[in-house]
């Protein structure tokens, strides 16, 4: 695509004049151009909202909640600030347009928050207006989860959060972070089919009922405690089953979301079909269960634990003072 001395490409050219049809056409024969950015950092978002295009919005966003493609690139269009940091957001809280700002909050990946290069959010580039400033755009974006950048005083800068100790919670959640990162596509495949594969007989197992005159005969022969370890290390199974697919999960909150929507009907079938059959006994199962992952947790804490402890030498002045203690 041909690109103007000022970083001007077509497309921007075309959403500045304001021709719908010709844009769609762009648009569909080009799509990666929405991406582009002239000298300034502008997107076509930018140029859009400075000339007051507001149809041309309409299709832009509408364009790109439609598309198929990896959200990643409409959230870097959304989101991305030019030389001054200043966002979309940012311009149509400044043009106090009301009709702007109420389609942009409409697309779920638009970061209400991103502070441009003075430190201000959207909020308070538009309650910078003082009197001129249209209320009804402060609730708009008050009510889609926009804060003012006093109110983010939470969000640290890096070097704070870096040179900070490492939480156990951080600890366990870097772990499995690096192990995901760690094992290919072929290998996590094959685990979470195995996995499958043990939560559905174990939840079978369960499923079924024991014949009694057999479960009699084993008691007979002095084996007692044969159903509470049958039922014990089926669930122990089919527990850490659940958990080891839930790690083999690719990093993504919506894989993780997903994961627990479908999980927690199964699981909670699992422990009621348990205590059909089995009733107030099945408890103990639960508390045995819920011991070993303590017991797991604490193993885990002791080793944290023992990597944060540094071992502090002790001040020369008296490493000093026993040599001399020695030579005397």
């Amino acid at each position: 695509m041909v690109i103007m001395t000022t970083g001007m490409t077509p497309l921007h050219l075309v959403a500045k004049k304001g021709d719908v049809d010709l844009l769609t056409d762009f648009l569909l024969a080009c799509p990666e151009s929405i991406k582009d950015v002239n000298v300034n950092g502008e997107t076509i978002l930018h140029i859009t909202i400075m000339n007051d295009k507001y149809e041309q919005l309409k299709v832009l966003t509408g364009w790109m909640q439609k598309m198929r493609d990896s959200d990643d690139v409409f959230i870097d269009v959304l989101n991305r600030r030019d030389r001054g940091g200043n966002t979309v957001l940012h311009l149509a809280a400044y043009e106090n347009n009301d009709k702007v700002v109420k389609q942009l909050v409409k697309c779920l990946s638009l970061d209400r928050n991103i502070q441009n290069k003075s430190g201000m959010t959207a909020l308070d580039v538009l309650r910078a207006r003082g009197s001129h400033m249209n209320k009804e755009i402060e609730e708009i974006i008050q009510m889609s989860g926009g804060k003012t950048g006093g109110s983010l005083s939470g969000i640290q800068e890096w070097y704070i959060f870096l040179r900070e100790p490492v939480t156990f919670k951080e600890h366990c959640k870097t772990r499995i972070a690096r192990y995901r990162s760690r094992i290919s596509d072929g290998s996590r495949n094959a685990l979470l089919v195995i996995a499958a594969l043990i939560i559905s007989a174990t939840f079978q197992t369960a499923a079924q009922l024991l014949d009694k005159e057999k479960l009699d005969k084993v008691k007979k022969n002095g084996m007692r405690f044969s159903e509470f370890q049958l039922w014990g290390c089926n669930t122990v199974a089919f527990s850490i089953a659940i958990l080891f697919s839930f790690i083999l999960l690719p990093v993504g909150r919506a894989y993780e979301w997903w994961y627990f929507i479908i999980t927690v009907p199964l699981v909670f079938s699992y422990f009621l079909l348990m205590y059909m059959m089995h009733g107030l006994s099945f408890f103990f199962l639960i508390i045995y269960e819920g011991g070993l992952f303590l017991v797991y947790l604490l193993v885990l804490y002791v080793k944290w634990k023992r990597c944060t402890q540094m071992k502090v030498r002790k001040p020369k002045s008296d490493l000093i003072s026993e040599n001399f203690k020695n030579m005397v």
